[in-house]
């Protein structure tokens, strides 16, 4: 079960401590007004984060170590079970809440339940789970003979109606953005795989076109394109406000920055402040530098994972490695590009430095696959 003992890839684990630390930090300089106000101390959300980035790290050193082959044997069981949390969570049960009109936690102690001392009620997103292990499925799947041989299209077919299943349970949750982050990542997998040019020439516009008419069928999301577009024309204390506020918070910071806890948008102005929009309370404290910096770190894990990919031993270890890596680039590029109005805002958190139990273990997990794979193979 687990393998041998080889050097992993020190500088690799290194950035992602360090971007993981540095996220720490910001999840208390964001949240400590409003951790004050709503729950008596200035803590709540540092602890809470660090009790996440501990079952993270600890999972990511276990999963290092594992034997990638057995994670590859159970790699369809686990995505099948990431399909039944997926669907369990739209029935009404005491354990799938629903929130704001959307069912997409799984809450592990609901009432009539206790609730933990200090936690309170613990809940998952099975979609974050669900993109680890549908990443583990695919590379599994796409480096099999099978794929390869002469029943390749029996394979792209079943192919679809996998990432299809797994794409419409979390599209109908509702969450468009994670849905579309899943189908992005397995379609460069696809691609790094050498697949048919023509499946990229087909579902390409196709992908575009159902996405445009799903922004156009409710009107909060074309308010949001809107806004991208004309941000003035909008409504200042409404549909305007929170990029608004983001771009005083970014603004504010200048060059240099405010000075870290030196910020004003987190006294209750800026919307999300601890989730989606850390990356401005970041541009307000350390400035156009510190924004500079986050970026380099992100682009220096992303290069040193293509490394590790690149230097695999074996196709489906470097494709593992890609579609994790894709899915901290992707993710980080939809969030940085919400941040500085280049994408239309949406709930989609910074990897390693917003504030979220999910989002933060499972990352980790997934790259303590990419340090798996990096045992022995890098210099």
């Amino acid at each position: 079960m687990i393998s041998k003992l080889r050097p992993f890839d020190k500088v690799f684990l290194g950035i992602v401590s360090a971007v993981a630390i540095f996220g720490l930090l910001m999840v208390y300089e964001a949240s400590v007004v409003y951790a004050s106000q709503s729950f008596g101390g200035k803590y709540h959300f540092l602890l809470l984060q660090f009790g996440w980035m501990l079952i993270g790290f600890i999972g990511m050193f276990f999963i290092s170590r594992i034997d990638l082959m057995l994670i590859k044997k159970y790699a369809p069981h686990l995505f099948v079970f990431s399909l039944f949390l997926l669907a369990f969570i739209l029935f009404p049960t005491w354990f799938a809440p629903s929130v704001y009109g959307a069912k997409r936690w799984l809450v592990i102690n609901p009432p009539p339940f206790s609730a933990f001392p200090f936690i309170g009620r613990i809940s998952l997103q099975p979609s974050e789970f669900a993109k680890l292990v549908s990443i583990v499925f695919f590379a599994s799947f796409l480096t099999s003979p099978k794929f390869k041989g002469k029943g390749v299209w029996a394979s792209i077919l079943k192919f679809n109606i996998a990432l299809l299943i797994a794409s419409i349970l979390i599209f109908i949750e509702p969450d468009f953005t994670t849905a579309f982050i899943l189908v992005v990542i397995l379609l460069v997998m696809y691609y790094i795989s050498d697949g048919s040019l023509l499946y990229f020439l087909v579902s390409g516009p196709l992908i575009t076109l159902l996405g445009t008419l799903y922004a156009m069928s409710a009107k909060y999301r074309m308010e949001r394109i809107q806004t991208l577009l004309n941000p003035e024309s909008m409504d200042k204390m409404g549909a305007g406000y929170h990029i608004r506020q983001i771009m005083i918070s970014i603004g504010s910071g200048g060059f240099f920055g405010l000075g870290l806890g030196h910020s004003r948008q987190k006294y209750a102005y800026l919307p999300e402040v601890t989730t989606d929009s850390i990356f401005a309370i970041i541009g307000e404290e350390f400035g156009f530098i510190g924004t500079v910096l986050v970026v380099v770190a992100f682009c220096a894990l992303i290069l040193r994972g293509l490394k590790i990919a690149q230097k695999a031993t074996d196709p489906f270890s470097s494709l593992l490695v890609s579609g994790i890596i894709t899915w901290v680039c992707v993710q980080t590029f939809i969030n940085l590009g919400a941040m500085t109005r280049m994408l239309p805002l949406t709930g989609v958190p910074l990897p390693l430095i917003s504030y979220g139990g999910s989002s933060v273990i499972f990352m980790l997990w997934g790259l303590g696959l990419v340090l798996n794979v990096s045992r022995g193979n890098i210099d």
